[in-house]
């Protein structure tokens, strides 16, 4: 069921405006009634039971994370038979995308690297909390740029607790072409390097303009991916190796976090 603006949620959250929508569900803008701020209410419309107790386990966990560059969870709840929902900070700025689009080609090195070092602290961040947090849906919409210059990672909709024993769950399954690597196309199992791939294949589009091919081509060597300083010569010779390093289709092959990527 699609929320209208105006509709009131749970007595509390006035939905304000749709920011995003995909088959998982969609992100409002909302006004918090009680503390009168604006919230971003993440609808989930999985209501199946395995969903409902997997989306509890992991609101809690989210609700638990403290960091600067991470949208702070403040609620969740359950509406029977029409959807999961999770309020976090509304993070106001643009996004790479926007900026993107706003500049009309590719980002400048030294502009865009303290940004992704600050979403790889919050990246390491969720990987080293207990149990580890995979986002798994990393790419330009995704990182918001705020007026004071600070990246914030945003959207929680596919996050997945780690589980070793455990590959891709069906839930977490869901894919952006050219950002996602291939083990989270499958039945692959899904860790803190399928993180660092979509980190490195949001700073090829970054630098060179171009979303990269898509993960299960360049795995099956139907495609190639072309280093980013061939398609941009401004980008520094380090930085471009680092970048292939962290795309590398193979997960043993790839660069084994991102705190490894910043460094």
């Amino acid at each position: 069921m699609t929320l209208k603006t105006g509709d009131i949620i749970q007595n509390r959250y006035r939905i304000v405006r749709l920011v995003g929508q995909g088959g998982f569900g969609a992100v409002y803008r909302a006004w918090d009634t009680n503390l009168k701020v604006p919230v971003a209410l993440k609808e989930n419309a999985d209501t199946g039971p395995d969903a409902q107790r997997q989306f509890e386990r992991e609101a809690h966990l989210l609700a638990n994370l403290r960091h600067a560059n991470l949208p702070r969870v403040s609620d969740h709840f359950v509406l029977p038979g029409q959807g999961q929902y999770l309020v976090m900070d509304f993070v106001e700025g643009k996004s790479l995308s926007d900026l993107l689009v706003e500049r009309g080609g590719p980002l400048d090195e030294a502009e865009v690297l303290p940004w992704i070092r600050q979403v790889a602290d919050a990246l390491e961040y969720l990987h080293t909390s207990t149990p580890p947090i995979i986002h798994r849906d990393i790419k330009p919409d995704n990182v918001i740029i705020t007026q004071e210059g600070r990246a914030i990672l945003v959207d929680f909709g596919i996050s997945k607790v780690y589980e070793a024993s455990k590959s891709t769950t069906i839930g977490a399954r869901a894919v952006t072409p050219g950002y996602s690597p291939p083990e989270q196309y499958g039945r692959g199992r899904t860790d803190a390097r399928s993180d660092v791939y979509a980190l490195g294949a949001t700073l090829y589009t970054l630098w060179t303009g171009q979303v990269p091919p898509d993960g299960p081509d360049l795995a099956s060597g139907a495609d190639t991916l072309i280093p980013p300083r061939e398609a941009n010569p401004a980008v520094s010779p380090a930085t471009s190796a680092a970048v292939v390093a962290a795309m590398m289709p193979n997960i043993s092959q790839r660069l084994a976090g991102a705190g490894e990527l910043a460094g």
